[in-house]
């Protein structure tokens, strides 16, 4: 079983910093993410997944720092914790819509050299329209564009690592997060650990069928792909006191905050919308981020529960936005993991606490352990290269 940590920000509650025994200002020095990733190696974890926020968040043209979470250029940090640590890998978001090819091959081969082989890349074609101003662009490219360039902008990274001396994994791991159409698409082509987003064990089994049709249709092998969907696990030592968590992590985050953070997402205002009415799906598949088919207002709810308020949508959504969240005790998310995996709906999971400073401590000395006595992750490293962590065939060919 493949196991990931999402690093962002505090936590994947955008009000972890509330919680949090680390000041913001830590966010951009060393010590802080040093903290994360050896506490990662320490439970054996594959790797350490940073994103890559191009843009700043704002409301009514005003800076909106609660929304944020910081970010330091993870083609940066990654020597730097990689120097600190001995055997886990990182992944770095790179854009193909904002970055040079070649600049990118040289910066990825050069960490993965510097690192002996822990290096990989996820690739993204960046779908905020925000950003397009930050590089003197007018505006975003539509979905099909961006997926075009990224797919020359790949094929030329990899000419140019195939003539170049090989480092020391063959080439850096892709990975790829894109769930529309063209990302599916995409991902077979070139992904080699696809994350994705799944609510339940149904979808998740559904999706990784399809995405190994996919990537079979395109002449690769299906076993050569890690399927890993992200979770969020709130962990007690009951069921009760998870609960309890639970509930301290839902009151960090202001509901305005969360409504701008919505409105973000589909490029629309929530405000003028009442708390306790069901969540407007009719305006909301109106919205510019859905007719451009940047999002699939589908996706946002469970059909099968109802349409829910506006409110308890919000309170559901601080968790860990739309992935899947998990409440409960050490053995029953072993439990869960080990279902998910047993049943093929995933080869791993990438993890995503809400609070990080009290979720990666918590899962690597309580749930970690469960898992070992499993078989389900090793108890050491066994190779010395993230390909070798997630047992990925050596890469050969064009990427």
């Amino acid at each position: 079983m493949a196991l990931g940590l999402f690093v962002l920000g505090h936590g994947h509650n955008v009000g972890a910093w509330r919680s949090s025994p680390s000041p913001a200002a830590d966010l951009l020095g060393l010590d802080y993410y040093r903290t994360l990733a050896q506490e990662a190696e320490r439970g054996g974890l594959d790797m350490v997944f940073f994103a890559e926020i191009l843009y700043s968040y704002e409301l009514a043209g005003r800076h909106q720092g609660a929304m944020a979470f910081p970010t330091l250029d993870p083609m940066v940090l990654i020597p730097a914790l990689s120097r600190l640590t001995e055997h886990i890998g990182f992944v770095g978001t790179y854009s193909t819509t904002y970055t040079d090819p070649r600049a990118t091959a040289l910066k990825l081969a050069t960490i993965d050299r510097l690192n002996g082989g822990r290096t990989g890349w996820n690739i993204v074609t960046t779908g905020a329209d925000q950003s397009a101003a930050n590089f003197s662009r007018r505006d975003l490219p539509e979905r099909e564009a961006r997926y075009a360039r990224a797919a020359e902008f790949v094929a030329e990274v990899g000419s140019l690592w195939d003539r170049w001396p090989a480092t020391p994994q063959g080439r850096p791991v892709r990975v790829q997060a894109g769930m529309s159409p063209f990302g599916k698409a995409f991902a077979a082509d070139v992904a080699e650990v696809m994350f994705t987003v799944a609510r339940d064990r149904d979808t998740a089994i559904a999706f990784r069928r399809e995405l190994r049709d996919l990537v079979r249709g395109a002449g690769r092998d299906p076993d050569g792909v890690r399927v890993m969907p992200g979770i969020a696990p709130i962990l007690g030592g009951t069921e009760a006191e998870a609960r309890e968590k639970e509930a301290r992590y839902l009151e960090l985050l202001h509901p305005a905050i969360q409504l701008a953070m919505l409105g973000d997402q589909f490029g629309m205002d929530f405000s003028g919308y009442a708390l306790d009415a069901p969540l407007p799906m009719d305006d909301i598949s109106q919205s510019p981020r859905v007719l451009s088919g940047m999002r699939d207002p589908d996706k946002l709810i469970d059909a099968s529960c109802g349409v829910p308020t506006l409110g308890d949508y919000l309170r559901s959504q601080a968790r860990v936005r739309a992935h899947h969240s998990f409440v409960g005790t050490p053995e029953q998310l072993a439990d869960q993991l080990c279902d998910w995996h047993s049943a093929g709906a995933c080869d791993g999971f990438n993890l995503m606490f809400p609070v990080q400073a009290e979720g990666v401590p918590a899962f690597v000395d309580q749930v970690v352990p469960i898992l070992r006595r499993r078989g389900r992750v090793r108890s050491g490293y066994e190779a010395k290269s993230l390909r070798g962590h997630l047992g990925l065939p050596a890469a050969t060919g064009n990427a």
